[in-house]
């Protein structure tokens, strides 16, 4: 079976970057899609190794149109969904670097550190197992606050 080379994404949001001269252009993956979408982007960002990829539209066809998702609450995403979503930002493995280093060294790896810290084997399990949920929630409350002092 061959590795598809392209995913889908719905153009979502930017942000300008004034001390480095860019746009950083924000996309958003439908959760079914983001395995294959994250093997297409070949894993987390590395900072020391630029990779380059091109963005085309897809066409539609007229009147079939999709009317936009509404956003949901972060609160009403589930734990495991969170959880993906915070490994998947480079912020998130700086705090668990700093705020978690015992268990950053033993992890290397933003999905592993938390599985190690809630004690799951899987991030799915935040789903079923109560005491690695409210783990999770601490650890998450834990990042908030430390991003906020970091930006102040």
């Amino acid at each position: 079976m061959t590795k598809p080379a392209a995913f889908r994404a719905s153009y979502s949001d930017l942000k300008l970057i004034k001390t480095r001269k860019c746009v950083q252009i924000i996309f958003e993956v439908p959760q079914e899609d983001f395995d294959a979408a994250y093997d297409v982007l070949g894993g987390l960002p590395n900072p020391t190794a630029e990779r380059w990829f091109g963005i085309a539209a897809i066409a539609q066809q007229r009147g079939q149109e999709k009317e936009p998702s509404p956003k949901r609450d972060w609160r009403d995403l589930p734990p495991a969904q969170q959880a993906a979503m915070r490994c998947n930002e480079p912020i998130f493995a700086a705090f668990l670097k700093e705020a978690r280093s015992d268990d950053w060294h033993e992890s290397q790896d933003a999905a592993a550190c938390v599985r190690l810290i809630c004690g799951v084997a899987s991030r799915a399990d935040l789903e079923t197992n109560h005491a690695a949920r409210v783990i999770w929630k601490q650890l998450d409350d834990q990042f908030h606050a430390w991003r906020t002092m970091e930006r102040a």
